[in-house]
């Protein structure tokens, strides 16, 4: 074995045996009530799209929610100190459940942007990571720190314009701790997270999922890998699903 495989051998089991620390809320509390106005604004903007019989209308709905959450994040009073960039994936190794219109509009933007070579790398990234999710638990998925399948070697999302909800309200002040946790450097401090941020995202997320329900569609949250691999090869699941077809039975929660 060579000493490069030898280094990232041991360096996961030290990873494995130090258990990543809880995350520290960064900024004031969130309004008395954000979590509900969010998940309103949400739910306001969904339900038109979700009577629409466009054949994009799926790919707007996750759009659309995604602008409602980013648009509420910017009235965050940590806007414009968070440390994320392009670039820097340290969160972009965990458990991310996502809800089927995000997948619906993942899954096209890949078809649409990715060549065939870079289609068939996500492919097996899915299949990979979806095995792994269903072998574990939550707890030990997230503490291998395993690479999204989304994730391109230079550490950027290859569908950031409609990225996960979850991604979007997950907002760190401290590049460095990010770096320390990813590392599970000793005596690191936990990763300042905006707890604005993240009431949006929850939120949003909830008012998608109600809207959804509301309008007798499948709505649940499903672990990002295995939802991806069930719709992007099949460009008709998003019609199915709004149909009322239980396109993602099965599909790890």
């Amino acid at each position: 074995m060579s000493q490069d495989r030898q280094r990232r051998k041991r360096e996961r089991s030290r990873r494995r045996l130090t258990p990543p620390r809880k995350l520290a809320p960064a900024g004031p509390a969130p309004a008395h009530g954000l979590l509900t106005a969010a998940a309103d604004q949400a739910r306001h903007a969904a339900t038109p799209i979700l009577q629409s019989a466009a054949a994009t209308a799926t790919e707007e709905l996750a759009r659309t929610t995604l602008g409602v959450a980013l648009r509420l994040i910017q009235q965050s009073p940590l806007a414009g100190r968070h440390a994320c960039r392009a670039g820097c994936a340290y969160c972009c190794h965990t458990a991310v459940t996502i809800a089927p219109p995000e997948t619906f509009a993942i899954a096209a933007y890949l078809r649409a942007h990715c060549d065939e070579h870079d289609l068939q790398r996500v492919r097996e990234d899915l299949e990979r990571n979806a095995a792994l999710a269903a072998s574990m638990s939550r707890e030990d998925y997230v503490a291998e720190l395993i690479p999204c399948a989304l994730l391109t070697a230079d550490g950027n999302c290859r569908a950031h314009a409609v990225r996960p909800l979850a991604c979007a309200g997950f907002l760190s002040t401290s590049r460095a701790a990010c770096q320390a946790e990813f590392e599970r450097v000793p005596g690191r401090a936990a990763v300042p997270v905006d707890a604005y941020a993240q009431c949006v995202g929850l939120g949003v997320s909830h008012g998608l999922k109600d809207a959804c329900r509301q309008a007798g569609r499948d709505g649940e949250f499903y672990e990002l890998h295995h939802a991806l691999r069930r719709v992007l090869d099949a460009p008709d699941a998003a019609k199915r699903w709004s149909q009322g077809e239980d396109v993602f039975a099965g599909c790890l929660r």
